[in-house]
């Protein structure tokens, strides 16, 4: 496998002395690192370790969680520094990682058996057409959907809707009613991904990224129709929406500032922190008027992989094989509020269980920008047309962004 060549920013550089490494107690204890990226899971997984290295005594696991983990980890590979077991997201930096070549090949594990199809495709094609077999085993999954205040709801006496005129058309009975429809933050420009990702997942084809990477299409060709909408969405709030960043819209939403909440099931437990008393659902934004075809926005939230020249491959791969069964699955998503990629555990939280349904009927579809190269601040680009309306040159950026970036 080709190796990629990467960027080290100094910064990331200073942190190498923090981070940890392989070895023993010299005592014949191995020591695994776990490099894992998600700051709110630290306390999850400590308790898992504890009870992995109580079952399997000799084996410590030092769990290392730094800021800006992407920037730190692709900067340990420039000095072939990879960590015994890895946590990634299951966009770009996974597909970066797998392209280095620096993780352990797992295409004839058998538990991949119990993972969910899709979720393996997902990350397969996030690796690139190029790679050959799975380097990884997706661990749990989110999702991008409408938050909603069941309170107001059952208040008002409003329906979920199932196309894009009557989520349209839910919104302006809202503002009829007296109250805000949507609360955003696109102070904060990755909060613009949430609606973003779901309209642009569900209106284009679903090869486009194959039809991009051939030069058969364009953003110009595809993205017209997620602009329009997007911006249209912007009608429907009131607050100062270039502002706000996330914690304010967690905060404001909890106390009824807004009927609906345009973001990532991973906003709900922070949401009920601020108001513990509150009532939430969760519905897929519906983006076109097909109603058969409209489809969740989810994606591997958490990849797990072994380092293919770690100094410990068998406990570490243990450690991951430990982190997979049924019942170590099951207290994370309960405690995470996410849901399982392997089959088996089952997300019981009445604030998104309404979602378990979709999953099981497989009316999911991944996360847009899971797939833009390295580098494509749609965000930015997005959150720079909210605020100009200029839609031709969104569009024109957007190609000559990729191009750049893509080399083509």
């Amino acid at each position: 496998m080709k190796k990629s060549a990467f960027v080290v920013s100094v910064a990331a550089a200073a942190v190498l002395a923090a981070c940890g490494g392989n070895g023993g107690s010299g005592d014949g204890e191995v020591t695994l690192e776990f490099f894992q990226y998600k700051q709110e899971a630290v306390g999850t997984f400590d308790e898992l370790i504890a009870k992995f290295e109580e079952e399997n005594p000799g084996i410590t696991v030092e769990q290392n969680n730094v800021p800006e983990s992407d920037t730190v980890l692709l900067s340990r590979l420039t000095q072939n520094d990879v960590p015994d077991v890895i946590s990634v997201n299951g966009g770009v930096m996974y597909g970066e990682l797998v392209r280095a070549g620096v993780l352990t090949e797992v295409t004839d594990h058998e538990a991949l058996d119990g993972i969910n199809d899709e979720y393996s495709d997902m990350i397969a094609r996030i690796a690139g057409s190029e790679v050959e077999g799975h380097y990884g085993f997706p661990h749990t999954v989110n999702a991008n959907g409408v938050i909603y205040n069941k309170t107001m709801f059952e208040e008002l006496g409003l329906e979920i809707p199932q196309t894009w005129d009557e989520f349209i058309a839910l919104a302006e009975e809202i503002k009829s009613a007296g109250e805000t429809p949507f609360y955003s933050t696109y102070g904060e420009a990755w909060t613009i991904l949430p609606p973003l990702n779901s309209l642009a997942s569900n209106i284009q084809p679903d090869d486009f990224y194959e039809q991009l990477e051939a030069g058969e299409t364009s953003f110009s060709e595809e993205y017209g129709e997620v602009a329009d909408k997007l911006q249209q969405l912007l009608e429907y709030t009131e607050n100062d929406v270039f502002g706000s960043d996330y914690s304010r819209g967690n905060m404001e939403f909890a106390q009824g500032e807004a009927a609906m909440y345009m973001q990532g099931i991973w906003a709900i437990g922070q949401v009920q922190e601020a108001n513990p008393d509150i009532e939430l659902g969760v519905f897929p934004l519906p983006a076109t008027n097909n109603a058969e075809e409209n489809r969740l926005v989810s994606g591997v939230d958490l990849v797990l992989a072994t380092a293919e020249d770690g100094d410990h491959p068998e406990e570490a791969q243990k450690f991951v094989e430990f982190l997979l069964e049924e019942e170590n699955l099951q207290l994370y998503i309960d405690q995470q509020r996410l849901f399982s990629a392997v089959e088996g555990p089952e997300q019981t939280d009445e604030a998104i269980s309404e979602l378990q349904p979709v999953f099981e009927e497989g009316r999911i579809t991944s996360f847009a920008d899971h797939y833009y190269p390295q580098g494509f601040g749609i965000d930015t680009m997005f959150q720079n047309f909210l605020l100009e309306g200029d839609k031709a040159a969104l569009l024109n950026e957007l190609d000559s962004e990729y191009e750049r970036l893509s080399g083509q």
